[in-house]
Protein backbone atom coordinates (compact mmCIF):
# COMPACT_ATOMS: atom_id res chain seq x y z
CA UNK A 1 0.00 0.00 0.00
CA UNK A 2 2.90 2.35 0.65
CA UNK A 3 4.12 1.88 -2.92
CA UNK A 4 0.68 2.76 -4.23
CA UNK A 5 0.62 5.89 -2.06
CA UNK A 6 3.95 6.94 -3.55
CA UNK A 7 2.57 6.34 -7.04
CA UNK A 8 -0.51 8.46 -6.28
CA UNK A 9 1.70 11.32 -5.09
CA UNK A 10 3.43 11.37 -8.51
CA UNK A 11 0.33 11.10 -10.76
CA UNK A 12 -0.55 13.86 -13.19
CA UNK A 13 -3.47 14.38 -15.56
CA UNK A 14 -6.95 12.86 -15.33
CA UNK A 15 -7.61 10.21 -12.69
CA UNK A 16 -10.57 7.88 -12.19
CA UNK A 17 -10.90 6.34 -8.72
CA UNK A 18 -13.14 3.36 -8.04
CA UNK A 19 -13.83 2.36 -4.44
CA UNK A 20 -10.95 4.37 -3.01
CA UNK A 21 -10.32 4.65 0.71
CA UNK A 22 -10.19 8.05 2.38
CA UNK A 23 -6.38 7.87 2.60
CA UNK A 24 -6.12 7.68 -1.18
CA UNK A 25 -8.68 10.42 -1.79
CA UNK A 26 -6.78 12.69 0.60
CA UNK A 27 -3.56 12.02 -1.31
CA UNK A 28 -5.30 12.80 -4.61
CA UNK A 29 -6.71 15.99 -3.13
CA UNK A 30 -3.23 17.12 -2.04
CA UNK A 31 -1.63 16.38 -5.42
CA UNK A 32 -1.51 19.60 -7.47
CA UNK A 33 -0.55 17.86 -10.73
CA UNK A 34 -3.91 16.09 -11.03
CA UNK A 35 -6.16 18.14 -13.30
CA UNK A 36 -9.42 16.25 -12.88
CA UNK A 37 -10.51 13.37 -10.68
CA UNK A 38 -13.74 11.42 -10.97
CA UNK A 39 -14.75 9.00 -8.25
CA UNK A 40 -17.06 6.02 -8.27
CA UNK A 41 -17.69 6.13 -4.53
CA UNK A 42 -21.00 6.83 -2.91
CA UNK A 43 -19.56 8.29 0.30
CA UNK A 44 -17.56 11.07 -1.39
CA UNK A 45 -20.51 12.90 -2.91
CA UNK A 46 -20.32 16.54 -1.89
CA UNK A 47 -17.64 15.88 0.71
CA UNK A 48 -14.67 17.58 -0.94
CA UNK A 49 -14.50 21.29 -1.63
CA UNK A 50 -11.89 21.15 -4.41
CA UNK A 51 -13.31 21.54 -7.87
CA UNK A 52 -11.51 18.68 -9.62
CA UNK A 53 -13.63 16.05 -7.84
CA UNK A 54 -16.17 16.43 -10.61
CA UNK A 55 -18.90 13.86 -10.12
CA UNK A 56 -19.80 10.51 -8.74
CA UNK A 57 -20.93 8.07 -11.43
CA UNK A 58 -22.14 4.49 -11.59
CA UNK A 59 -19.86 1.69 -12.79
CA UNK A 60 -22.30 0.56 -15.48
CA UNK A 61 -22.28 4.01 -17.11
CA UNK A 62 -18.50 4.35 -17.30
CA UNK A 63 -18.28 3.98 -21.08
CA UNK A 64 -21.09 6.46 -21.70
CA UNK A 65 -19.58 9.14 -19.45
CA UNK A 66 -15.95 8.96 -20.62
CA UNK A 67 -14.77 9.21 -24.19
CA UNK A 68 -12.29 6.86 -25.84
CA UNK A 69 -8.79 7.03 -24.31
CA UNK A 70 -9.64 10.05 -22.14
CA UNK A 71 -8.51 8.94 -18.66
CA UNK A 72 -4.78 8.89 -17.86
CA UNK A 73 -4.90 6.74 -14.71
CA UNK A 74 -7.47 4.46 -13.10
CA UNK A 75 -7.11 3.32 -9.48
CA UNK A 76 -9.46 0.50 -8.42
CA UNK A 77 -10.26 -1.39 -5.27
CA UNK A 78 -10.52 -4.98 -6.52
CA UNK A 79 -13.10 -5.92 -3.88
CA UNK A 80 -15.49 -3.28 -5.22
CA UNK A 81 -14.99 -4.14 -8.89
CA UNK A 82 -14.84 -7.95 -8.92
CA UNK A 83 -18.60 -8.36 -9.45
CA UNK A 84 -18.43 -6.17 -12.57
CA UNK A 85 -15.12 -7.51 -13.88
CA UNK A 86 -16.51 -8.94 -17.14
CA UNK A 87 -17.68 -5.56 -18.40
CA UNK A 88 -15.06 -3.49 -16.59
CA UNK A 89 -12.14 -5.06 -18.46
CA UNK A 90 -13.35 -3.95 -21.88
CA UNK A 91 -14.53 -0.57 -20.57
CA UNK A 92 -11.21 0.15 -18.86
CA UNK A 93 -9.29 -0.69 -22.05
CA UNK A 94 -11.64 1.64 -23.95
CA UNK A 95 -11.35 4.70 -21.68
CA UNK A 96 -7.79 4.40 -20.29
CA UNK A 97 -4.76 5.68 -22.17
CA UNK A 98 -2.23 5.23 -19.37
CA UNK A 99 -2.00 2.89 -16.42
CA UNK A 100 -4.53 1.01 -14.33
CA UNK A 101 -3.87 0.10 -10.69
CA UNK A 102 -5.72 -2.60 -8.74
CA UNK A 103 -5.29 -2.98 -5.00
CA UNK A 104 -6.87 -5.25 -2.39
CA UNK A 105 -7.33 -9.03 -2.40
CA UNK A 106 -6.45 -9.60 -6.06
CA UNK A 107 -6.92 -12.69 -8.22
CA UNK A 108 -3.72 -12.15 -10.23
CA UNK A 109 -4.20 -15.08 -12.61
CA UNK A 110 -7.70 -13.99 -13.60
CA UNK A 111 -6.58 -10.41 -14.26
CA UNK A 112 -3.57 -11.65 -16.18
CA UNK A 113 -5.84 -13.78 -18.38
CA UNK A 114 -8.42 -11.07 -19.03
CA UNK A 115 -6.04 -8.17 -19.62
CA UNK A 116 -3.44 -10.28 -21.43
CA UNK A 117 -5.88 -10.67 -24.31
CA UNK A 118 -5.62 -6.97 -25.15
CA UNK A 119 -1.80 -6.72 -25.45
CA UNK A 120 -1.24 -5.07 -22.06
CA UNK A 121 1.75 -5.19 -19.75
CA UNK A 122 0.95 -6.49 -16.26
CA UNK A 123 3.30 -5.88 -13.31
CA UNK A 124 2.88 -7.17 -9.78
CA UNK A 125 4.03 -4.30 -7.53
CA UNK A 126 3.45 -6.17 -4.27
CA UNK A 127 1.05 -8.82 -2.95
CA UNK A 128 -1.92 -6.49 -2.97
CA UNK A 129 -1.15 -4.14 -5.87
CA UNK A 130 -1.05 -4.66 -9.64
CA UNK A 131 -0.10 -2.19 -12.36
CA UNK A 132 -1.53 -2.69 -15.85
CA UNK A 133 -0.15 -0.59 -18.71
CA UNK A 134 -2.94 0.09 -21.22
CA UNK A 135 -0.98 2.46 -23.47
CA UNK A 136 -0.57 -0.13 -26.26
CA UNK A 137 -3.90 -1.91 -25.72
CA UNK A 138 -6.34 -2.06 -28.60
CA UNK A 139 -9.91 -3.24 -28.60
CA UNK A 140 -12.62 -3.65 -31.19
CA UNK A 141 -16.28 -4.55 -31.24
CA UNK A 142 -15.64 -8.05 -32.62
CA UNK A 143 -12.82 -8.78 -30.18
CA UNK A 144 -14.90 -7.64 -27.19
CA UNK A 145 -17.87 -9.76 -28.18
CA UNK A 146 -15.70 -12.79 -28.92
CA UNK A 147 -14.08 -12.67 -25.46
CA UNK A 148 -17.46 -12.04 -23.86
CA UNK A 149 -18.78 -15.22 -25.53
CA UNK A 150 -15.71 -17.23 -24.44
CA UNK A 151 -16.07 -16.02 -20.83
CA UNK A 152 -19.80 -16.85 -20.84
CA UNK A 153 -19.09 -20.33 -22.21
CA UNK A 154 -16.43 -21.00 -19.54
CA UNK A 155 -18.73 -19.75 -16.78
CA UNK A 156 -21.56 -21.97 -18.06
CA UNK A 157 -19.25 -25.01 -18.10
CA UNK A 158 -18.23 -24.30 -14.50
CA UNK A 159 -21.88 -24.08 -13.40
CA UNK A 160 -22.79 -27.34 -15.16
CA UNK A 161 -19.74 -29.04 -13.63
CA UNK A 162 -20.74 -27.85 -10.16
CA UNK A 163 -24.29 -29.12 -10.64
CA UNK A 164 -23.08 -32.52 -11.83
CA UNK A 165 -20.59 -32.85 -8.97
CA UNK A 166 -23.31 -32.18 -6.40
Amino acid sequence: MNKLKNIIKNLSGNVLGIGLDEDFTNLIEKNDKIIECNLLNSYTKGKFKKSFFKKTIRIKKIRKVFKKKRVDYIICNYDEIKDYLNTFVKDSIYINKGKLYFYGDIDFELLKLKYGRYNTKINLIDKKTIEIDNSLAKNSFLKDNYYRFIDFKNHLIEIIGDILMN
